[in-house]
């Protein structure tokens, strides 16, 4: 929960434009029940890209394209106990560009290379690069975020297979988007607030991240204080906790509060095309490429919690490989119609399995 250094305009501005960016994209690639993500991944990569734009970012990334790369760069650039930060570009030998690109290039690796930077810039949380090159692939970028805050005290076992949080951040909430909500948040010397955030059961996904989002700005601006039962909320009891009243042994007479917090893994792969800002900045990298090309942007991230801390990482590439119009040649064309009853068998290819048919069936067509 602790807070450190001295945000400058910029800074405040960027927190502000990634906040929105996050709501944005997680309505656009339609990812609120994806189990990690990195939208601040995305958005550095592309702030990091964004002079490349033909035109301006404010809409899709909540500031110019100048302020956007001065953004980035600035968190780049700023020291952090916990959070590690990285972008990278690379060029495959021989490519021409027609314009200067706002990332530094270095010449493109083989796979290797690249797998090895994501395992560098991750803490070795992410040993595989997201994208796999090759012959084609002209020019990729990426960038890498990482963060591995401990508690402050590790969290003990409630003896029903859940962690117990007895100190930290906790409260009862009322919202806008979902009603009431239970928060947790483990205390944490390193910087970084890790906050478990529970709605009723029947509130769709996004309307609890909406929560969410309601609760930190609360929480920040000091609306919201810890180990209180905000009005509207029924203290007595609710949908994820209860109340009981306790014989304790000394020290003055107090709530006590528990969160029970399950211990927890995850790990995912998200195509970014859909993402907002990914098509603008990938055409205006693209138009930088002599030849006639076509671009991907995918990231992988992992995380995990447990009675020590928390860790996740992720990884956002974009890549731009040579494309263009297929040749046009003429072909026989041969039409097969199974538009009557037949028979579809599943036969095994190799080893000792080889030619095993191993499902059969008798297809009728409606």
């Amino acid at each position: 929960m602790e807070k450190s250094g001295t945000q400058t305009p910029l800074s405040l501005a960027a927190a502000e434009a990634v906040r929105t960016y996050a709501a944005t994209a997680r309505s656009a690639l339609d990812s609120a029940e994806s189990p990690v993500i990195s939208y601040a991944g995305l958005w550095l990569l592309l702030a990091s890209l964004a002079p490349a734009a033909e035109t301006e970012t404010d809409e899709v990334l909540g500031l110019n394209r100048a302020d956007a790369r001065a953004a980035a760069l600035a968190l780049l650039e700023a020291p952090h106990p916990t959070i590690g930060a990285a972008v990278a570009g690379w060029l495959r030998p021989g490519v021409e560009l027609t314009k200067a690109l706002p990332v530094m290039l270095d010449p493109l690796p083989e796979q290797a290379g690249l797998d090895a930077w994501a395992d560098e810039h991750t803490r070795g949380l992410i040993t595989e690069f997201p994208l796999e090159i090759d012959s084609s692939t002209l020019l990729v970028f990426a960038s890498a975020l990482v963060v591995t805050p401990r508690w402050s005290e590790p969290l003990d076992d409630d003896g029903d297979g859940l962690l117990l949080l007895e100190g930290g951040f906790q409260a009862v909430v009322e919202t806008e988007a979902a009603g009431p909500v239970a928060v947790a948040c483990p205390s944490s010397e390193d910087g970084i607030s890790v906050y478990s955030v529970v709605a009723a059961d029947g509130v769709s996904a996004a309307d609890v991240w909406l929560a969410a989002d309601e609760v930190v700005r609360r929480i920040d601006s000091g609306e919201v204080r810890n180990r209180t039962f905000e009005p509207g909320t029924d203290a007595a009891g609710g949908h994820a906790w209860a109340v009981e009243e306790v014989t304790v042994f000394g020290g003055a007479p107090a709530d006590r509060w528990r969160s029970h917090l399950p211990e927890w893994s995850a790990e995912d792969r998200h195509d970014l095309d859909a993402a907002p800002g990914v098509a603008e900045i990938a055409r205006g990298v693209m138009a930088a490429v002599e030849k006639e090309s076509e671009a991907a942007c995918v990231q992988k991230a992992v995380a995990s919690y447990d009675r020590e801390g928390f860790e996740a990482a992720a990884v956002t590439g974009m890549m731009v490989r040579a494309g263009g119009a297929p040749r046009e040649t003429t072909v026989r064309q041969i039409d097969l119609r199974f538009d009557r009853p037949h028979a579809v068998v599943a036969v095994a290819r190799g080893g000792a399995w080889e030619g095993i048919p191993l499902f059969s069936s008798w297809v009728t067509p409606a």
